[in-house]
């Protein structure tokens, strides 16, 4: 590592790769800095310069060149980051859709009309699962779909009007609205238990022997 001021230290490209590769699975900085040999305030001081470098640019000062290093690293660091959470997204999305083969059977059986072997394959699919779904849009709607909105509902009383000033009531309507939601939800997933087994009954066919 080199003393002189302004000048970045030495990376090696194994190193950055190795932090990289814990930065995009999730590893927040101040566990896949040691995993990459280097110290969490070293990656920061790396990011605060490029930000600094940045800034300036922005300001339309001159660019200097000895900063560029730590441009481009925090380029590719932002860039890890952002497609781990992109994949982790994914997942949730996937999961949130069904439709995955999570058991694959394969069986022999003898055609009874031509007394040959036929391979046959039977396979289980992931029902869609609301609970991941709720979960994503919490996330990237939060002032829709997250906690905080769903503690600004306001319910009106069953026969019309305005609730009460002060908000005498308000939380009665509330347990009244997180009652129904947990009926819906329960009878959804009631529909979608249902589904699976008449898919299910889909998926095979044929002799059993």
């Amino acid at each position: 590592m080199s003393s002189r001021r302004g000048r970045r230290p030495a990376l090696d490209l194994e190193v950055e790769k190795r932090l990289l590769d814990a930065v995009r699975a999730g590893v927040p900085v101040s566990d896949a800095a040691p995993m990459a040999g280097i110290h969490p305030s070293t990656v920061y001081r790396w990011l605060e310069r490029a930000e600094q470098e940045q800034q300036r640019r922005e300001a339309g000062q001159r660019a200097r060149v000895a900063e560029q290093p730590f441009c481009e690293f925090r380029d590719r660091f932002m860039r890890a980051r952002s497609e781990g959470k992109a994949q982790l997204v994914l997942l949730v999305r996937k999961a949130a859709t069904g439709g995955q083969v999570v058991r694959e059977r394969v069986r022999t059986v003898r055609d009874p009309e031509t007394g040959e072997r036929v391979v046959q394959t039977e396979r289980d699919f992931a029902q869609p699962d609301w609970r991941a779904a709720q979960f994503l849009l919490a996330c990237l709607a939060p002032e829709t779909f997250g906690r905080a909105a769903q503690a600004r509902i306001e319910v009106a009383p069953a026969g019309g009007g305005e609730l009460p000033a002060g908000g005498a009531g308000r939380g009665e309507g509330v347990d009244r609205l997180a009652a129904r939601l947990s009926k819906i939800r329960a009878d959804f997933a009631a529909e979608l238990e249902e589904d699976a087994g008449v898919l299910e009954a889909e998926v095979v066919d044929g002799p059993d022997d």
